[in-house]
């Protein structure tokens, strides 16, 4: 993993994640010549870095945490910095991205390939444009066929949101998802919404599927 020296300046970090290759990016709110809210921004609108970024910030105030990950930030770590927990907080953030993922953990019909170090995902051959969070609900769904997934446990583990944060964000995503990789069954998965609870990954008979459309 490289490491970069956050005392430069918010314009040499985003000059050298465009010339070096990072694991990963901590950020911290009060930059020296800059807000490091708007550095994440940055990265992530106008320089395409896909890669994970923890966000430190003094304020524990919620609407300055949501802001954050709105803007960018995979999750937030409140001063003053507690090291086991920080490092928690990396290694939970590495696992949440694929880092520690080896490909025979997830499992999907052939017709759907995933790279896991482009973050990206074809049908058929033909590339299918996700966002990075689209991304990472995929491989979580590919990877936890048959088990059902909570709102909240989807919000912590790809948002960095605890679960009691009341949204639609997750409904949104794994819609747009499911329309995107046609996760409707016509390929052997179905993702499906269970009442009340969550989301399930479900594999299914192709020539039921088809049966059921003519009918």
């Amino acid at each position: 993993m490289n490491e970069y020296d956050r005392s430069g300046v918010a314009s040499e970090l985003r000059r050298a994640t465009q010339e070096q290759r990072f694991d990963f990016l901590i950020i911290d709110w009060r930059l020296p010549d800059g807000c490091g809210m708007d550095v994440v921004a940055h990265l992530r609108q106008n320089d395409g870095w896909r890669g994970p970024i923890l966000f430190i910030t003094a304020s524990q105030n919620e609407e300055d945490v949501v802001t954050a990950l709105e803007q960018g930030a995979d999750d937030f770590l409140a001063k003053p910095l507690r090291p086991r927990e920080l490092i928690a907080r990396v290694s939970a953030l590495g696992r949440r991205v694929g880092y520690e993922t080896s490909a025979h953990a997830i499992a999907c019909p052939d017709i759907f390939a995933i790279n896991q170090e482009e973050h990206s995902i074809s049908i058929a051959g033909n590339y299918v444009a996700l966002t990075e969070r689209e991304y990472r609900l995929a491989i979580l769904f590919f990877s936890k066929v048959g088990e059902l997934l909570t709102r909240a446990y989807l919000l912590e583990l790809v948002w960095g949101i605890k679960g009691s944060v009341s949204t639609r964000t997750v409904d949104t995503h794994v819609s747009r998802l499911r329309r995107k990789l046609e996760l409707d069954g016509r390929h052997g998965l179905r993702l499906r919404s269970v009442y009340q609870s969550g989301y399930r990954m479900e594999v299914c008979s192709i020539s039921s599927v088809e049966q059921a459309a003519n009918h």
